[in-house]
């Protein structure tokens, strides 16, 4: 997977939608696949298109499926929660690609969500 380098050029703080804030100054690495969900916000767009947030890095294309055409199940999500080398936005992505419009803002509330998923029939 390629990944990104996302600078907030201002001031202060960025909230990326559904994930972290980038402090002033500072640079986030995420996934090309995950900046590809968010970049088409209008607020991520505006800041972006006026200098105040920079991407560095090759981008993911829009078209092409990141693995494979099947969804995750629960349990595989779950999995990644704990997988150390998954970012939040990642483990985030797959979760609401499950949990839809209902998906929890916190990590520890999306895996409970998720746990109740998977154990339904």
């Amino acid at each position: 997977m390629s990944k990104l380098t996302i600078k907030n050029t201002r001031p202060g703080g960025f909230g990326i939608p559904g994930g972290p804030v980038i402090e002033a100054g500072a640079s986030l690495e995420v996934e090309a696949t995950d900046w590809a969900e968010v970049e088409d916000h209008p607020v991520v767009k505006a800041w972006v298109d006026t200098g105040h947030l920079t991407v560095e890095g090759e981008r993911a294309s829009k078209a092409a499926p990141e693995s494979s055409d099947q969804p995750k199940t629960a349990q595989e999500v779950l999995a990644m929660a704990n997988d150390p080398t998954v970012q939040f936005m990642t483990f985030k992505s797959a979760a609401t690609k499950l949990l839809g419009d209902k998906t929890p803002a916190k990590k520890d509330e999306i895996i409970s969500a998720l746990e109740e998923l998977a154990t339904q029939p």
